[in-house]
């Protein structure tokens, strides 16, 4: 009997430690990437596939245009995917040439910064630029680590495993409720590893009240901004000039 239960302990133990094991190597690579822990960023994440997912979900947010649009063209020895079910639009002038700067200039960054050394680089300068605006961040030590992590469990939309070694992870992003990082983990010699990493931006309604309105794209954000001022010139250029009579008020 003691055997027995000596047995269910420890086969208790092992279930709970491969279930706990992906959420640690997250929390792990989130804590390395502040630390500036460029070797273990570089074991536990393949950078390869990391890039390319990250080259197409952050063009498609950046330009808010489809990922089909700004996803790379199949390789000519896999499998074609199948056929929509209705064919796509074809994209407007102004969507390629966007699609053509846009992704370029993503291309770039993604490959400058999306390494065990740049990433860690890219938040110290995000650290940095908060600091100069007045945030402080709050120091890491063991009696706030259950604070940290709780708060860190708090943005957590999804975690699941899809297979025995597959686990994905959604993440909604701190300073930006309606963004959120999409990663997934696979079980590689005896250790899990991050092999995919996807950035998902949410389309809230227009603040104007329009409802569905996108606002995820920097250039769709710059058409609203700039939207109200052209309409108010519309107007003035309309409207009667000083000391004529509006044939209208006869």
């Amino acid at each position: 009997m003691r055997k027995l239960l000596l047995m269910a302990m420890l086969l208790f133990a092992t279930a709970s430690g491969y279930v706990a094991a992906p959420f640690v190597t997250a929390w792990n690579i989130r804590e390395a990437v502040k630390d500036g822990d460029s070797t273990y960023l570089a074991d536990k994440i393949e950078w390869d596939r990391i890039k390319e997912t990250l080259k197409v979900s952050l063009a498609a947010a950046a330009l808010d245009l489809p990922a089909s649009d700004v996803a790379p063209a199949p390789d000519a020895t896999n499998e074609s995917p199948p056929p929509a079910a209705t064919p796509s639009p074809r994209p407007s002038l102004w969507q390629r040439f966007k699609t053509y700067l846009g992704k370029s200039a993503v291309d770039r960054m993604v490959d400058t910064y999306a390494n065990a050394e740049g990433l860690p680089k890219l938040f110290a300068y995000r650290q940095t630029y908060r600091g100069a605006v007045g945030y402080a961040e709050e120091p890491k030590t063991l009696a706030n680590l259950p604070a940290r992590m709780q708060r860190a469990w708090s943005r957590v939309r999804r975690a699941t495993f899809t297979s025995p070694t597959r686990f994905e992870m959604e993440m909604a992003d701190k300073s930006d409720p309606t963004r959120s990082f999409a990663g997934v983990l696979e079980f590689k010699g005896f250790e899990w590893k991050l092999v995919s990493l996807h950035l998902k931006q949410e389309k809230p309604p227009s603040a104007l009240g329009g409802g569905g309105v996108s606002t995820g794209g920097l250039v769709s954000q710059l058409r609203a901004a700039a939207a109200p001022r052209l309409a108010s010139r519309a107007s003035a250029s309309t409207a009667p000039a000083d000391g004529t009579d509006d044939p209208q008020e006869r």
